[in-house]
């Protein structure tokens, strides 16, 4: 990875809100002309904010841009919230709780609905826009698919011999992160034939813990990262993958791989988890956060870092990131990911939620 990348001093927007456990997901609503996002996590609070841009001065290089943000619903869970999933652009959200529930909030109606369950904690759950289905990932490593027009009931499952992780979908491409370093993918497009099992499920090139998978903007591929602040880039061919029966692996001599939330201590390399990727919507650009406290973006066409946020109070990690559909504003959150347990939480600031807009130089890499 070329270390070219451009570092804007300028203090991005924190969202002016107490938080009071760590965030674990953050999502802008999917249309591109309202920025509003929601926040959901360990407090239990699901949160919907809506964010206030003005481009004052415009400028090729260098727009001054005034951000403001406010609060403007939420609703409080029995348990701590995984993930969620804006129910197409209807304004309303699916969640994932760690007791295992499924629900779905109408905040016009101000209500919950228990959509199902997983055994064990449900971490995460997508809404498939073109099927109108929903899908959700348990710690019970059970896949679930559900119609939405009979709930309680999921029309179809997928049992994993291992946790379910993460999950991240783009066109036909579902692709899944699974415990003991397993990666698996389904081609979303034979859900019209009524099959619903993984192309296949082998091993990840990378070592360590997969935390965080990302699928990439045109389904032809996927960014996953690591435990140990590594991240790699995968491509495959939904219909023809280059798969090594052998070494139970997927291939391609497009991959590649770079490490990032690395830092040089007394001679000691000091690793952080990656907790969190985006793949920006409109130019495929993907920001990394991790477990320093640290976010990168790179343009993943010519390989090179473009921007990093190095400015920041303390070494509090960075939990989770969106990029609006735009593609010229990223949301990110601060808080204690609980990587060296409860003893060391009282290290670290509360959490915050920060907005970043991006200059034309940080969206994608400008000439050669």
């Amino acid at each position: 990875m070329i270390n070219n990348f451009s570092n804007n001093s300028t203090k991005d927007h924190q969202v002016p809100i107490l938080i009071d456990d760590t965030i674990q997901s953050l999502r802008f609503f999917p249309k591109i002309d309202l920025n509003y996002f929601a926040s959901c996590g360990w407090d239990g609070k699901l949160r919907i904010f809506e964010i206030k841009n003005n481009i004052v001065n415009a400028s090729t290089n260098n727009d001054k841009v005034n951000i403001n943000t406010n609060l403007i619903s939420q609703f409080q869970f029995k348990s701590p919230i995984l993930s969620l999933s804006w129910k197409g652009d209807s304004g309303n959200i699916f969640t994932g709780c760690c007791d295992g529930s499924i629900n779905y909030v109408e905040f016009q109606k101000n209500s919950l609905t228990k959509i199902g369950e997983h055994q064990y904690g449900c971490r995460e759950v997508i809404y498939l826009d073109n099927f109108n289905l929903l899908i959700s990932g348990g710690w019970d490593g059970l896949l679930k698919l559900w119609d939405l027009r009979t709930p309680n009931v999921p029309i179809s499952t997928y049992q994993f011999a291992n946790k379910i992780y993460t999950m991240s979908y783009s066109k036909n491409l579902l692709v899944i992160g699974l415990s003991e370093n397993n990666i698996s993918y389904f081609n979303l497009d034979k859900l019209q034939k009524a099959k619903f099992e993984p192309e296949l499920i082998y091993q990840s090139l990378l070592k360590c813990q997969i935390k965080k998978v990302a699928a990439l903007k045109d389904g032809n591929g996927y960014v996953e990262g690591n435990s140990e602040g590594r991240v790699l880039v995968k491509y495959l061919n939904l219909y023809n993958p280059n798969f090594d029966k052998i070494n139970n692996q997927i291939k391609s001599e497009k991959d590649f791989s770079f490490k990032f939330h690395r830092e040089l201590r007394d001679n000691i390399i000091y690793a952080y988890n990656v907790n969190d990727i985006s793949v920006n919507p409109i130019y495929g650009s993907i920001c990394v956060v991790g477990g320093d406290g640290k976010y990168s973006i790179i343009d993943l066409d010519k390989k090179i870092k473009i921007y990093e946020r190095k400015k920041y109070e303390d070494k509090t990690p960075l939990t989770a990131c969106d990029y609006n559909l735009k593609g010229d504003l990223l949301v990110y959150a601060s808080g204690y990911d609980w990587s060296k347990g409860a003893k060391f939480a009282h290290l670290y600031s509360r959490p915050k939620i920060f907005v970043h807009y991006l200059q034309n130089s940080q969206r994608k890499k400008i000439g050669l």
